[in-house]
């Protein structure tokens, strides 16, 4: 960024402070007298200045001003006019201030703070929505608010939502499980990559103690599962400001821990995972995501795109829906209140089955603050003997679908229906392309399904920051050691090694596998240590 020749310096925030905007004693300190004489020989911003400067054109890039009494300049003669865009340096950018940064708020005093609202020019997800937030801490036993916002002023302000947890909330928000800890009862965090030789992980980790992790703080939404900050610019390095407050801010509170659980990859992420390394986090895989870009004119185009074999398989799956004995019907926001109850319960039992730890009063929760905040949600409902034995939940987010609960009854339906490729997939496949979406997200879990037909994975990164500095090392040896053990569970590419400088120092600093791999802790290529 450029700066004007006698531009004022701000002194630079230490990380540990709530970062403040500081000003400059002047714009130019007055000389020592030994100094003065070099300094009538210094150049200025445009080139060699002499006593007796030539005459220019009024066209060339400085324009000599008509000389000026001493005093009406610090650093030489004065400007008529303050230098703008276009003046004697070169393109000018306005220096950005430091932003002022509130942490550890509820979500009434952050959404007063934001000025009524979560900033949208980020796009953020339905999941740091105001609706969503407040359901989840009414649902989510333990979880306190401790929100984050940062103020840079002209409207330039920033959020980033986080709970709480004094000790043993649900797995899904439990900070050991990034290190491959396990609870006893056997509970699985969600479309976790589940393996057979993390017992070792869990004695490990449970030999640091629980006060080595709780009190906790989770940034991002537990119950939406994404780890993100909304702006109302597009500036990444409003979430460095947030991430210089919350560190310090959470340690002064007491906390433990802070976790970051699920990255999805952007430029935002991307400078919280690095802002969070620089105070001592570590960065590893977590999993991936499915995602679709809808580049095609038409729901037929996009099957026609599909090779063969794929679209053959699609086909099949219909068939099976379509012989199923079921009518699938679409219902859309307040059509969907009467139905809350089943959809709940029908997701909650999928939960069960796989033993996500979600339960039947977040889900619920959520669900209602959907209809009741008008989201754009909507819900595939499979029918058998008038009985609804399936659902399907999506909401759309200006021109995103997130494919986000689904839910059966597989008593009435067999495990081979087809049903559930039919209302998670297809259906909503076919409504986005004629609504003109673009994209759809569609979560992990069921890859191959959603890899058939097109969707590519999008990676899920985690980062962990003890306060205990001592335990660092260890936490990041588990949590390293972890993120490859999901890695291989879920068959995921290596990243491609990065071919240029500025690729290969990103890759180096995010902890990319393709450019530093990581290496198994035993000789035999053990997965946690």
């Amino acid at each position: 960024m450029s700066t004007t020749c006698c531009s004022t310096t701000a002194e630079e925030p230490s990380p540990a402070l709530p970062v403040v905007e500081t000003a400059s004693t002047g714009c130019c300190s007055t000389p020592e007298p030994a100094e003065k004489a070099a300094e009538e020989q210094e150049s200025s911003c445009c080139g060699s200045e002499t006593a007796e400067p030539e005459p220019v054109e009024a066209s060339d890039c400085c324009d000599t001003p008509e000389p000026e009494p001493a005093a009406a300049g610090c650093c030489g003669p004065a400007q008529p006019e303050p230098v703008t865009a276009s003046g004697c340096c070169g393109p000018q950018e306005e220096q950005a201030d430091p932003a002022q940064v509130r942490a550890g708020l509820s979500l009434d005093d952050a959404i007063a703070a934001l000025g009524g609202g979560i900033p949208q020019a980020t796009d953020p997800t339905p999941y740091a929505q105001v609706d969503w937030l407040a359901a989840t801490e009414e649902s989510l036993r333990g979880a306190k608010a401790w929100h984050t916002v940062a103020d840079r002023g002209e409207g330039d302000i920033a959020f980033l939502p986080g709970y709480v947890f004094d000790a043993d909330p649900i797995v899904d928000a439990d900070p050991r499980t990034l290190l491959g800890w396990q609870p006893k009862d056997g509970t699985a965090a969600c479309c976790s990559a589940t393996t057979s030789c993390c017992e070792s992980a869990t004695d490990a980790v449970e030999a640091l103690g629980t006060d080595a992790f709780f009190p906790s703080l989770l940034l991002g939404s537990p119950l939406g599962y994404r780890s993100e900050a909304a702006a109302s610019v597009e500036d990444p390095l409003l979430v460095a400001d947030l991430v210089d407050r919350i560190v310090p801010a959470a340690i002064e509170a007491g906390i433990r821990s802070i976790t970051a659980p699920w990255l999805h990859d952007s430029a935002y992420s991307d400078v919280l995972a690095l802002a969070l390394q620089a105070y001592g986090g570590d960065i590893a895989f977590h999993g991936e995501n499915n995602l679709l870009d809808l580049q095609h004119d038409s729901y037929d185009a996009y099957l026609a795109s599909l090779p063969s074999r794929k679209r053959r398989r699609v086909k099949e799956d219909r068939e099976r829906a379509d012989d199923s004995g079921t009518r699938i019907e679409r219902k859309d926001r307040e059509e969907l209140r009467p139905l809350i109850g089943r959809i709940t319960e029908l997701v909650t039992q999928n939960r069960q089955k796989y033993e996500g730890g979600e339960d039947e009063a977040h889900i619920g929760a959520l669900l209602t603050a959907l209809v009741d905040g008008g989201a754009d949600i909507r819900a595939y409902l499979v029918h058998k003997d008038e009985n609804v034995v399936a659902a399907s939940v999506t909401v759309r987010r200006g021109k995103r679908l997130f494919v986000k609960w689904a839910g059966f009854d597989y008593e009435a339906l067999g495990e081979r229906s087809g049903v559930y490729f039919e209302i998670a997939l297809d259906r909503p496949l076919r409504d986005a392309f004629a609504e003109g979406i673009t994209a759809i997200e569609a979560g992990p879990g069921a890859d191959e399904a959603k890899r058939l037909r097109g969707f590519r994975p999008g990676r899920i990164r985690s980062v962990v920051l003890v306060t205990d500095a001592a335990l660092r090392p260890k936490v990041a040896e588990l949590h390293a050691a972890y993120g490859q053990a999901r890695r291989e569970t879920l068959g995921a590419a290596e990243e491609a090694a990065p071919t240029t400088a500025i690729g290969r120092l990103r890759a180096k600093l995010l902890g990319s596998t393709a450019y530093e791999p990581i290496k198994p802790l035993q000789p035999e290529g053990g997965c946690c240590g």
